[in-house]
């Protein structure tokens, strides 16, 4: 509302005294560094869900192994005892973590690889003769139609 023959009047609004607004943001980074104090002292080296971590580490390394191996004869090795050969070698900090994880999951990893239903073990592929999968599925090949 406009009042005529009266000169405007400017309000400033004003926030928190320097003071105050200095206080809360010291008071914000202390609880800050307070809960990153009680997270590290937690956890220490290990990630928060370092035990899957680990697991999906161990099943990644023997299901790699396993594909670029073209004679199939690393699954055997990863089920007599080539786990825990590659977990020395090759596991690192994944390992390190949780290495009774990273075990599991490089057995399971060849335990997965048995090829089941009658399904032939995938001969190797391309040039470098990398197995594509590890058994012989079947997938994406087109039916003959009938007719």
């Amino acid at each position: 509302m406009v009042l005529l023959g009266q000169a405007p009047h400017y309000t400033a609004h004003r926030g928190p005294s320097r003071r105050n607004l200095l206080l809360a943001l010291a008071v914000g980074l202390v609880i800050c560094l307070g809960i990153g104090a009680v997270a590290v002292s937690a956890f220490n080296d290990k990630p928060l869900f370092s035990e899957d971590v680990a697991y999906e580490g161990g099943y990644v390394v023997a299901l790699a192994g396993m594909k670029a191996d073209p004679t199939g004869g690393t699954q055997g090795f990863l089920k007599n005892g080539g786990c825990d050969q590659w977990r020395r070698d090759q596991g690192g900090p994944k390992a390190a973590a949780s290495p009774e994880r990273w075990l599991q999951g490089c057995r399971d990893a060849a335990d997965d690889g048995d090829c089941r239903d009658g399904q032939a073990v995938a001969k190797p592929k391309g040039s470098t003769g990398i197995r594509g999968l590890v058994c012989d599925s079947g997938k994406g090949v087109r039916k003959p139609v009938a007719g």
